[in-house]
């Protein structure tokens, strides 16, 4: 005889049409607002002893939130550093992100969503600010659709950097640049803070150095052959592989190795009020992701940087081709960020420019076009995943607003849509007049 489990959730386990992702959806929200319920009551415990503070002496060794930080940790057997940590979060979001932490209440984000958007606005001071930070966050966030950990980052770095530019920017410098060096037991680490373009250029060099210069047999991990490459760069000595082989492959003069640093390039999209000063609308760096206003202009006045204005009347010109064209090519990537599939965060440069709908090379009328419409970034991963495994399905859609909407479909039915990252930089791609006719595949639409 069969038996039955059934859970809180009222799920039947028995039968065959168990729904599995569902229950663990409903878990993940259930999770959600067990953290608020959490955050709620650490927040009343520290009123009420805010007001007993106010009536008594105010003269103590230890205020009433670094005791109740303590207090918590026992209680939670955990250091005292996460006990002050959460009670920090109950007062933000008890008194800063009131409305944010709605969310959470309602399960549309995870604790270390908001954990981390209570980290992006710290900067921010002034009372007035924050509040309408909380409000635009929370309605932004509730019309996005899934929100993972990066896209709330993402989404509250811009917003605080739209509404209070020059605090992200102090924040930015005061941090300053900087090496470090830490030994743990067997383990060195260098740490070189720079600016994140600087940064982004000097491990894109690495890597394209260390995958030149080494060959399939050298024995060496991907990461210690990048560390080797470095350390070699940064005393002067000799970096090669060490397979043995007599004939390897792997060889490079020093002028090769100079053209191709040259050739390494770092994405940054950025509206053209911004560059000028007449806004403080929000950049991205590709790698990095939202970026401030003030930051984008001083990248835009670095030696070596090529600004190249993006013309979206041109994104559309070549639906029959296979390939897109360079605007095309910048748009779909710009628009998205990172891989369409939500959650994923591999940077759009760094993926496969994917058809949602596939282009049909007999008859390309008859399949999904070459326009950002129907183009998507995909890791490589996904790309293989959405190719070959059955079941799985995406769509794109482009809403009478022009925002670009993705949705995943997993093989058992669930479907998640999701609002494309970085729409507010093209908010226009959407309306663009597409020149090419419906594809036959219904899956893709454009509304």
């Amino acid at each position: 005889m069969a038996s039955t489990i059934t859970g809180s959730l009222g799920v039947d386990t028995s039968g065959n049409d168990f729904d599995d992702l569902g229950a663990v959806r409903t878990l993940i929200a259930d999770e959600a607002h067990l953290a608020w319920r959490r955050l709620r009551m650490i927040g009343e415990i520290a009123a009420r002893r805010e007001a007993a503070a106010a009536d008594g002496d105010d003269m103590l060794l230890l205020n009433g939130t670094t005791v109740l930080g303590a207090e918590v940790a026992a209680a939670m057997s955990v250091g005292k550093s996460t006990g002050s940590a959460l009670v920090e979060l109950a007062l933000d979001a008890r008194d800063r992100l009131p409305r944010v932490a709605g969310l959470l209440r309602d399960g549309l984000i995870s604790f270390a969503t908001f954990r981390t958007i209570v980290m992006q606005c710290t900067a921010v001071e002034d009372a007035e600010s924050i509040a309408a930070i909380d409000a635009d966050l929370a309605q932004e966030l509730r019309d996005s659709g899934a929100v993972s950990w990066s896209t709330g980052k993402d989404t509250a770095r811009r917003i605080v950097t739209e509404h209070d530019p020059d605090a992200v920017r102090d924040s930015r410098t005061a941090r300053g640049k900087g090496v470090t060096v830490a030994h743990d037991g067997d383990e060195s680490v260098l740490t070189v803070a720079a600016d994140a373009e600087q940064v982004l250029l000097a491990k894109k060099a690495i890597d394209a150095d260390a995958a030149a210069l080494t060959c399939a047999d050298d024995p060496r991990s991907v990461g210690a052959r990048r560390s080797d490459l470095a350390i070699a760069r940064l005393t002067g000595t000799t970096f090669g592989c060490t397979c043995g082989n007599p004939d390897c492959p792997a060889a490079a003069t020093a002028a090769e190795i100079g053209e191709r640093f040259a050739t390494v390039i770092v994405h940054v999209i950025a509206d053209a009020t911004t560059l000028n000063g007449e806004s403080t609308k929000a950049g991205w760096m590709d790698g990095y992701g939202v970026i401030d206003s003030h930051h984008a202009r001083e990248i835009a006045a670095r030696p070596g940087t090529v600004i190249r204005p993006l013309d979206l009347t041109a994104t559309t010109a070549r639906p029959a081709d296979y390939r897109p064209g360079a605007a095309a090519d910048t748009a779909s990537r710009a628009v998205h960020g990172r891989c369409t599939v939500p959650g994923c965060n591999r940077t759009a440069w760094d993926c496969d420019l994917d058809h949602v709908t596939e282009f049909n090379h007999d008859r390309p009328a008859a399949g999904g076009p070459t326009c950002p419409c129907n183009l998507g970034p995909k890791c490589r991963f996904h790309h293989l995943v959405k190719t070959h495994v059955d079941g799985w399905l995406d769509d794109q859609i482009t809403d009478a607003n022009g925002v670009i909407w993705t949705e995943t479909t997993t093989p058992s039915g669930h479907t998640i849509r999701a609002r494309a990252r970085n729409y507010w930089h093209l908010p226009g791609l959407g309306l663009l007049p597409c020149r090419h006719g419906s594809p036959t595949d219904p899956r893709h639409r454009h509304q």
